[in-house]
């Protein structure tokens, strides 16, 4: 086969969406725990890599933010001195922090073309996913840095509209409580705004990888996938991606839980003074816990968190089933 006709078979375009149909939620998520399952080896020999490398990266910034707490948490305060000697360190985290979450996002975009691969029945294949993540993972990473940076800017300046207007009304006044009502409104209209907002573009990274779409265009076509129709709330996308995104959620408490109590535990046994910085990372952890206890995290993250992947990826094959190819 010609590297032309290679690129025909396992482009989206060439899916038979004559023979799909419109899915329900609950069959989205009965397809996805399927498709996770059948194709389990090659998903897991995807996953485990970048989650540890994933591990690795919040490791190294993790022990950076303890080296962070001698520094800043002085009883005195921290002087501008402190801070300027902090900055290093702080960039260092911020780094690898970044770093993590692009590994993270590299992973969703390869587990999404595993979905695409279930979704046209073809056998899955860890090297085509590796391939069109080497063409879309820049566009994906970027894309997802811009959808975290509107989000969230755009959820600040909700906050702190209501709350500086109330400030100064309180200063001009008197009234201090108007300050705390400002802040209330600021702090619901900043939940509004994230959730519509996340509601809107959460479907970006199917877009990016199986459409070739990324930046603004690849928000916009998430915005129009999701759009209500006028149909009743329940059986609006949004609503209906509400709840992938709290299985989503559920699965990622889930997960942090499971590694979080036992390094507490941990780490109050062996003395950590959790004024360093809060939870230690596992290289300040004796190495009888923090070895296996590293492998226990990549492993189960690499055979649970790619469900979130498949999850999105489905139901946006779903949505275009069910919208534009009825």
């Amino acid at each position: 086969m010609s590297e032309t006709s290679a690129a025909a078979a396992s482009s989206p375009d060439a899916i038979d969406w004559s023979a799909h149909e419109p899915r329900t939620t609950g069959e989205v998520i009965s397809d996805a725990v399927s498709v996770l399952r059948r194709n389990f080896a090659v998903v897991f020999s995807l996953a485990v890599p970048f989650c540890a490398v994933d591990v690795l990266l919040r490791e190294v910034s993790q022990s950076f933010m303890a080296g962070l707490g001698p520094m800043l948490l002085k009883p005195g305060g921290a002087t501008p001195e402190d801070l300027l000697a902090a900055l290093p360190d702080f960039g260092i985290v911020v780094g690898f922090l970044a770093a993590a979450f692009a590994t993270q996002q590299v992973l969703m975009g390869a587990v999404t073309v595993v979905g695409e691969q279930a979704f046209a029945g073809r056998p899955s294949s860890a090297r085509e996913a590796l391939a069109r993540m080497a063409v879309r993972g820049g566009p994906l990473i970027l894309t997802s840095l811009l959808f975290m940076l509107v989000v969230s800017g755009t959820t600040t300046m909700a906050l702190l509209a209501p709350t500086v207007l109330a400030g100064v009304v309180a200063l001009q006044t008197g009234l201090v409580p108007l300050l705390f009502v400002g802040l209330g409104l600021g702090l619901i209209g900043s939940l509004v705004v994230m959730l519509v907002l996340t509601l809107r573009w959460s479907l970006y990274a199917p877009t990016v990888v199986c459409e070739g779409r990324s930046l603004f265009a690849a928000l916009g076509r998430s915005s129009a996938l999701t759009a209500p129709r006028g149909l009743p709330f329940i059986d609006t996308p949004r609503f209906r991606l509400s709840v992938l995104l709290l299985i989503a959620l559920g699965i990622s408490s889930v997960l942090q839980s499971l590694f979080v109590v036992p390094r507490l535990v941990v780490a109050f046994i062996t003395g950590w003074s959790f004024s360093n910085g809060g939870l230690p990372g596992l290289s300040h952890l004796p190495l009888w816990f923090a070895v296996p206890f590293g492998l226990i995290e990549v492993v189960t993250n690499a055979a649970v968190i790619p469900l979130s992947g498949l999850l999105l990826a489905l139901f946006t094959f779903d949505l275009r089933v069910r919208y534009e190819h009825a």
